[in-house]
């Protein structure tokens, strides 16, 4: 395992314990270390990331708030801060400096080689690995090292794997292992996807065939009815947790991962977002998760009611300069006929029909489970190729 001494340094604002080479707090923005400034940085200087949303600044090194889990973006000499924040100081981070140690060349538990970064995100940084033992590739995720002092954190991160290794399907990455770096940073084994992320497709692509569409759609289908059947919401379904997996005997093999906000539909799961916080992502967000009502399998339906509708048109049905906009349209706004992007898919047309009843804004009004949804595609598919095939005889 690799083995790396550290002391916790205390952020003055919050009193969270922090990794010893912090040098800002990755819940409020302060910096730890006031002997760290412009004046004493060799090599240059880089300006540290601010977040959009909360407006409180981080390492260049980072990627995404963990507040928010928004994107963070680039401050330069010439822009000015967009809001206030009293956290924000014209300050540079050494680049050497970084809250994540670097795992690449080292040894996991004596048998997990790591060969590179695969993402980095809000949560946790992904790393490409070799397993010595088993001579075989696989993905391992280790949680962000600023979040270590946060029990939420931990408990989602714990949670993501404990509901994954439940869940063996086909459609779903499996988990293999689980353990801790240095006692406790926790990591999570994967099995490695090769081959691309949906939403890498659509943005390399546009709108995709009608075929693949329906291929891609069924598989989403099968994997999420076996979550549903299991009280499992994904609650963040985007393309971006959509693997299209290269194999030899078929193309576009879809695999579903990232089941971190996940929800328990039944029991007495302990929640983990406090209410009133927005769980999800703008685009693909249903209004029933805006608005802070209980949720169910029809959640989930709409999210992939969402990306049905992105492969289709090439493009989300909802933009807008803002998230706040983007998310008014999921409550109030009509969706925009597909019949605007590509002319072989009236809006009374199977897929048309399709797309309409999973994006109702009343769950009510949408399909129950992803099994009526995946049956009805099937039997759609079977009507184009049918009407394609007397078309040209």
């Amino acid at each position: 395992m690799v083995q790396e001494a550290s002391r916790a340094t205390v952020c003055t604002e919050c009193g969270r314990h922090l990794p010893a080479a912090a040098r800002f707090c990755g819940y409020d923005g302060t910096k730890l270390n006031p002997n760290i400034g412009t004046t004493d940085l060799p090599g240059g200087s880089q300006l540290p990331k601010y977040c959009p949303a909360c407006k409180k600044t981080y390492p260049v090194q980072a990627t995404f708030c963990p507040i928010d889990a928004a994107r963070l973006a680039t401050v330069t000499m010439s822009a000015t801060m967009p809001g206030e924040s009293k956290h924000w100081e014209e300050v540079a981070v050494r680049p050497d400096l970084s809250l994540s140690v670097n795992l690449v060349g080292k040894t996991i538990d004596y048998k997990y080689q790591v060969e590179s970064v695969l993402g980095e995100g809000g949560m946790a940084v992904v790393y490409k690995c070799f397993h010595k033992q088993m001579e075989r590739i696989v993905v391992i995720k280790v949680m962000q090292g600023w979040l270590l002092s946060s029990k939420n954190s931990f408990e989602r991160f714990e949670r993501e794997y404990k509901i994954t290794a439940k869940l063996n399907h086909p459609n779903i990455v499996s988990i293999y292992d689980v353990g801790f770096l240095n006692g406790n940073e926790p990591y999570i084994v994967m099995e490695y996807i090769k081959g691309e992320a949906l939403a890498d497709r659509i943005a390399r692509q546009g709108d995709l065939p009608l075929v693949t569409v329906a291929n891609i759609a069924i598989q989403i289908c099968r994997g999420l009815q076996e979550a549903h059947s299991m009280n499992i919401i994904h609650r963040d379904l985007k393309p971006d947790n959509i693997l299209l997996q290269e194999k030899s005997d078929r193309p576009d093999w879809v695999k579903i991962v990232d089941f971190g906000i996940s929800h328990l539909a039944a029991g007495d799961a302990k929640r983990l977002t406090k209410t009133g916080r927005m769980v999800g992502t703008p685009e693909y967000i249903s209004p029933e998760q805006l608005r802070d009502n209980p949720i169910d399998a029809r959640t989930d339906l709409y999210s992939f009611g969402i990306i049905l509708y992105e492969m289709l048109a090439g493009t989300v049905p909802f933009t807008a300069e803002t998230a706040e906009a983007v998310l008014m349209k999921h409550l109030l706004s009509d969706v925009p006929s597909l019949t605007e992007y590509r002319d072989d898919i009236a809006d009374d047309s199977p897929f048309g029909l399709i797309v309409h009843k999973l994006l109702q804004k009343n769950p009510d009004d949408r399909y129950d489970t992803a099994t009526e949804v995946r049956l009805d595609i099937e039997q759609a598919l079977n009507k184009t190729l049918l009407k394609r095939g007397a078309e040209n005889e």
